[in-house]
């Protein structure tokens, strides 16, 4: 009975040891969105402009175009955006003494718009992901930085009091430079 026993219980820590080889396998398979958010942040850091778009529809055409729509919306919000938010709070206590009812509220409601005109906005790279009959696309919506840059001088010299600010600031820094590199001489 004895030996039954101990065959049994080390059968038992056996088995358990042996489930336990598998080990986790921790899928860490990082997300369509998330792979082109990293491509998009290695164009910002190299001097262009890009973020993703998604778009979802039961067709790919369409699902492709509401992406491409969304990374225009996300480059024009990083680009240009007004914001208005309004906030209300509301607090109440009703009642006497021991008995007591607070009534508290709170509601906040912000909108965010942008009106910037962009060109040579393009797709650069693009994830499909299909499930459950949905068609998802994650588009990397890039701008050159020579087109961005010429577009933007384009713009402060059509706005000329921008224009002669941005012109102000560019001598200022000229200035700057030019003494730190005589200070530095001496």
């Amino acid at each position: 009975m004895k030996k039954g026993l101990i065959l049994m219980l080390v059968a038992v820590v056996a088995l358990s040891m042996l489930s336990g080889c598998g080990g986790s396998k921790s899928t860490s398979t990082t997300s369509p969105y998330n792979e082109l958010m990293k491509m998009a942040k290695a164009i910002r850091e190299a001097g262009g402009i890009a973020d993703v778009g998604q778009g979802q529809s039961s067709r790919e055409d369409i699902a492709r175009q509401k992406a491409q729509n969304n990374g225009r919306q996300q480059l024009a919000l990083a680009l240009e955006s007004k914001i208005q938010v309004l906030q209300k709070s509301f607090l109440e206590e009703i009642g006497s003494a021991l008995e007591t009812e607070v009534n508290e509220a709170f509601t906040s409601v912000s909108k965010t718009m942008a009106s910037t005109t962009l060109r040579g906005v393009f797709p650069e790279e693009e994830r499909m992901v299909s499930k459950d009959g949905l068609i998802t696309i994650y588009v990397l919506m890039a701008m050159d930085p020579a087109t961005f840059n010429q577009s933007f001088l384009d713009e402060l010299q059509s706005k000329p009091k921008v224009y002669e600010r941005f012109r102000a600031s560019q001598a200022y820094d000229e200035l700057k430079g030019e003494m730190e590199a005589y200070e530095s001489q001496e």
